[in-house]
């Protein structure tokens, strides 16, 4: 019975197009990314915003490159100056909400809400005071978040009546979350985000370089893709950098199991048929 060695196969696609890596993979330092206009615009201005603390938001489709652009924003902050919370895992209660952002925090639970609340708080407004790095709560996959959770959110950052910011917050979500954001619960919430951005997806030109990007620091031919492979792949991704991903990969198998050293558009075409995440409806072919 024969065996396939998932390592050797990677050595072998590695090995047959010269990679000193592998390109396209979801693994990339954040000091390395490639970005964007869009990732640029919005990493120049979370920056920006860090000097004015508050509350920002960060909205975009899935796989449009919000996270790795996150990950190089608080790479980039100053260590002394700030202090990153990264408080991914967002209940749909306020109880469990709090509990779970002072667990984040290290903080003993409480029995009722509003102990975890005040407790919460007052950690998160000391915190400059007391160990001098500005804490920034970075909450994640916002998108969970109701309109009481959000509110309480709002609270967090109502204090010594708004005279100043002593943490900020902020809000990164699919854009699932602007819809719960314009209830009228949460106006106040709304007037206090001081910088939002939504993340927009590659224009071509931006493809283009993405993949040569990435196959320049695989050690590879960077025109290994041919101007019209690019832009088929464009074209089936909608310049989402996740999806040019996949089918940059799927390329680069199918076409070491054939044998091909260079691949273009009408081998691109194919791949993206023959995808099953990428096949038309059968009402729509």
């Amino acid at each position: 019975m024969t065996t396939t060695d998932p390592a050797g196969e990677k050595r072998r696609l590695k090995a047959h197009f010269g990679f000193s890596h592998m390109p396209f993979s979801k693994y990339a330092w954040a000091t390395q990314m490639y970005d964007s206009t869009s990732q640029r615009e919005l990493l120049q201005g979370l920056l920006l915003w860090s000097d004015l603390h508050g509350l920002a938001l960060v909205t975009g489709q899935s796989g449009v490159g919000k996270s790795i652009t996150l990950r190089r924003f608080v790479h980039t902050l100053d260590q002394t100056r700030y202090h990153v919370i990264d408080f991914s895992y967002v209940p749909t209660t306020v109880t469990g909400f709090l509990r779970s952002l002072n667990r984040q925090l290290g903080l003993p639970m409480r029995g009722h809400t509003s102990d975890l609340f005040d407790q919460a708080q007052k950690h998160l407004i000391s915190r400059e005071a007391e160990q001098g790095p500005h804490p920034v709560l970075l909450i994640d996959d916002a998108e969970g978040l109701n309109v009481p959770v959000l509110d309480a959110v709002r609270r967090l950052t109502c204090y010594e009546l708004d005279s100043q910011d002593r943490f900020s917050i902020l809000l990164s979500a699919m854009d699932d979350l602007l819809p719960t954001l314009r209830h009228p619960a949460l106006d106040s919430l709304r007037s206090r985000i001081a910088y939002a951005h939504g993340l927009k997806p590659f224009v071509l030109e931006d493809t283009r370089n993405y993949i040569r990007f990435h196959l320049e620091r695989a050690s590879a031919d960077p025109k290994l893709f041919s101007d019209d492979a690019v832009r088929r792949i464009f074209n089936a991704s909608a310049g989402f950098p996740r999806k040019i991903n996949q089918i940059a990969t799927q390329a680069l198998i199918a076409a070491t199991i054939q044998g091909r050293d260079t691949i273009d558009g009408d081998f691109i075409a194919a791949i993206i048929k023959d995808h099953p995440l990428y096949q038309a409806p059968a009402g729509e072919r």
